[in-house]
């Protein structure tokens, strides 16, 4: 217990102090995660709640590949990332590979199946009358799409926080494509990992202790939206 609470008291310094490595992997992993995250709701959302409400052609494709993106393990798609932007990759021009917009890459791959996958399932459970009645009216696909997004708020901020917790977690991504260069592409996962390596156990609970403390602001703010739209 000893070696914990010295752990947790060196982690805590660190925080206080302003420590440069640990702030510095705090604001590159929010920022990596938050537009990865954005650009999952942009686009995963319209998409999962389309392909549950029209049910267009393909769409049972769509869902599984929904789901199996879901699943596939960061470290994977680190590799895919890696493979694109290296010397060789098709998108070896755009000299992106290990800086922080080839970690954004990589976590929107992780966020837009997370946020349509659960858009989808969402839409799917809505009463199947719904895109009738908005015809009826007058109103178009567009509309019902609005009206379905709208109706599945809670479903949507659930599956936000899921691909936010899921982004700002991920190593395998950081390490392959980011490569995990100090004050550049090192983020919080990254620095746990590093200083585990070189025994610096109080140096890796510091990033932990951030996770932990996003994990739970998370959770609350998922609970105080829930308990709103129960108002």
């Amino acid at each position: 217990m000893d070696f914990f609470a010295e752990g947790f008291r060196q982690a805590v310094s660190l925080l206080l102090g302003g420590d440069p490595d640990t702030w510095f992997a705090i604001g590159l992993s929010l920022w990596t995660a938050v537009l990865a995250v954005g650009i999952g709701v942009a686009v995963g959302a319209p998409l999962g709640t389309a392909v549950g409400l029209l049910h267009p052609p393909g769409s049972r494709a769509l869902v599984f590949l929904f789901r199996v993106g879901m699943s596939v393990p960061t470290v994977v798609v680190g590799l895919v990332v890696y493979g694109l932007l290296c010397n060789r990759g098709p998108l070896a021009r755009l000299e992106l590979l290990y800086s922080p917009w080839a970690i954004v890459i990589g976590q929107t791959a992780l966020a837009i199946p997370i946020l349509a996958s659960l858009s989808h399932a969402a839409a799917a459970a809505l009463d199947p009358r719904l895109l009738e009645t908005v015809r009826t009216h007058g109103g178009g696909r567009r509309l019902a799409l609005r009206l379905a997004l709208s109706e599945n708020r809670p479903t949507l901020v659930t599956a936000t926080l899921s691909a936010f917790g899921r982004c700002i977690t991920e190593l395998g991504i950081a390490l392959l494509a980011g490569g995990s260069l100090r004050f550049r592409t090192r983020t919080l996962p990254a620095q746990i990992a590093l200083e585990t390596s070189v025994g610096e156990f109080g140096r890796a609970l510091a990033p932990g202790l951030i996770l932990v403390l996003l994990a739970c602001g998370a959770a609350l703010l998922s609970h105080a939206i829930a308990r709103e739209d129960r108002r």
